[in-house]
């Protein structure tokens, strides 16, 4: 029987909603056997992760998920087989979990300016692990009685544009974040395409910086989306004369964050796309 598998989620060391054993028991329960736990700008989560995982008979990759800036917008890049202890790597995002901290104080001050009765106390409360992220404060939000679900509140309020919303400072490139990844031993994906629109820009990152794979299954790429990014990926393998990576995942965090598709167990990504990956991964510590 083939496989199913899922290689974007997160867990209580960013900005999901279990800790990583609880997250590996639902991954189970979902049907799930080859995974990544891909964290905003922390691997806290993945040494829990991958004991439970080793004990459920699933192979998780290790995973990240770090913020960048390119044109004026945010764009996340994926990195995979990454060694953890990576001294440099370990560094590098202990100053940005700095960075987002700093934001967070300036979006409550945003909130607060805006009227929204919420406090950084009332934001670290919701932070489980090391990372501050927009979801916790989407959470602080809602129990202040200022919307339903994290949806809502970054819709209103905290979304790209919208009257609360911060960009971070000093936020790595792509390419230094591909730098980074490969500098851990890793490979380095675009992740969700989607919400960019910077196809040509990440073309540009296959070429010239060493970007391996893009996201192409993510849980918001519809049909056309999975033939638009699959066509950049192959545009980029003809450019460079080699395969490169195709993955995908639900991006799961909370099924209580009210995004279709948002669901463990309903993968979009083929499972012979996450094995390449992993059996390359593989390899490449043999040598």
């Amino acid at each position: 029987m083939v496989g199913k598998a899922d290689l974007h989620m997160h867990s209580t060391a960013s900005d999901g909603g279990y800790g990583a054993e609880t997250l590996m028991e639902m991954c189970a329960e979902a049907g799930l056997s080859l995974i990544s736990l891909t964290d905003h700008d922390t691997t806290a989560g993945v040494e829990k992760a991958k004991k439970s995982a080793e004990s459920l008979n699933i192979q998780l990759i290790n995973g990240i998920e770090l913020s960048t800036r390119s044109q004026g917008q945010s764009v996340d890049i994926l990195g995979y087989g990454i060694d953890v202890e990576s001294a440099h790597l370990q560094e590098t995002l202990a100053f940005h979990r700095q960075m987002r901290e700093e934001r967070m104080e300036r979006m409550v001050r945003k909130c607060r300016d805006y009227g929204l009765e919420v406090t950084v106390e009332d934001v670290k409360a919701e932070v489980t692990g090391h990372t501050y992220s927009r979801p916790h404060l989407a959470k602080a939000l809602i129990k202040k009685g200022y919307g339903e679900k994290v949806s809502d509140i970054f819709d209103h309020y905290i979304g790209y544009g919208k009257p609360c919303y911060v960009v971070k400072e000093k936020e790595m490139t792509p390419s230094e974040a591909v730098k980074l990844i490969h500098e851990a031993g890793g490979l380095a994906v675009a992740a969700h395409p989607i919400y960019y629109d910077l196809d040509d820009h990440i073309l540009d990152w296959f070429i010239n910086d060493g970007l391996d794979g893009v996201e192409v299954y993510h849980r918001d790429h519809d049909e056309q989306a999975v033939k638009r990014f699959s066509a950049l990926a192959e545009k980029a393998e003809a450019k460079l004369g080699h395969r490169v990576f195709k993955t995908g995942g639900s991006d799961f965090h909370h099924e209580a964050y009210g995004r279709e598709g948002e669901k463990l167990g309903i993968t979009k990504l083929p499972y012979e796309e996450a094995e390449y990956l992993l059996t390359f991964l593989q390899n490449k510590e043999k040598r």
